[in-house]
């Protein structure tokens, strides 16, 4: 037996996204204030690594299968990247061998090539979800994050969970109320039996 959400707007990891010109790919990532549990960013694009950060004003509508954004293609184009790249320089030698200078010394040291380092743009103070990332109950991990519900003024009401195996798989919401932290993954204060035995829920039908 499934429920539904009234007046609450999934947002799942994976959903297509179109903005007023089109096809701009696929949610890849959420971003959420964990202090005041708004949601204030999604991640989108046709690739992951190519993505933009869509701000949540720009949703004009959302549902289990599209979310619609207000933007043009143009608009969506100079949205700020969601990933970035900086080179990263290694510390400088101590020690080791040093080739050439011969009985006199004064060899040279080739200096280190610089690290390319490719992160995700988070804002500040804020935490994201991510597609497969596991659920940390009060006694183990269990299932994995889907997404998230959110009320029309964008606070955060439920994490969405997939939670079973293959053939009993269902899709739970778990109180953000029972979010004790999301610093470093989402940890709540039910256990996993607990989350196993909430009822499933049906997003095709949520408003």
């Amino acid at each position: 037996m499934s429920t539904m959400i009234e007046k609450e707007t999934p947002y799942a990891i994976g959903t297509s996204v179109t903005c007023s010109e089109g096809d701009c790919g696929r949610l890849h990532r959420i971003i959420m204030d964990p202090g005041t549990r708004a949601l204030t960013h999604l991640v989108v694009g046709r690739d992951p690594h190519a993505a933009r950060l869509v701000p949540v004003s720009l949703v004009g509508s959302a549902g289990p299968d599209m979310i619609v954004l207000t933007c043009t293609a143009s608009g969506f184009d100079l949205l700020e990247p969601a990933e970035a790249t900086e080179m990263v320089q290694p510390a400088a030698p101590t020690g080791g061998p040093v080739s050439g200078g011969g009985a006199l010394g004064g060899g040279y040291r080739a200096p280190a090539k610089p690290d390319v380092v490719t992160y995700d743009r988070v804002p500040a103070g804020e935490v994201q979800l991510v597609r497969n990332e596991r659920l940390h109950a009060a006694d183990g991990d269990i299932g994995h994050i889907k997404g998230l519900m959110a009320a029309p003024d964008h606070h955060v009401t439920h994490i969405l969970l997939s939670e079973g195996h293959l053939w009993s798989r269902k899709e739970v919401a778990v109180p953000i109320r029972n979010v004790v932290d999301a610093t470093y993954g989402v940890q709540v204060d039910l256990t996993r039996e607990e989350l196993k035995d909430l009822p499933a829920v049906d997003l095709t039908r949520t408003s």
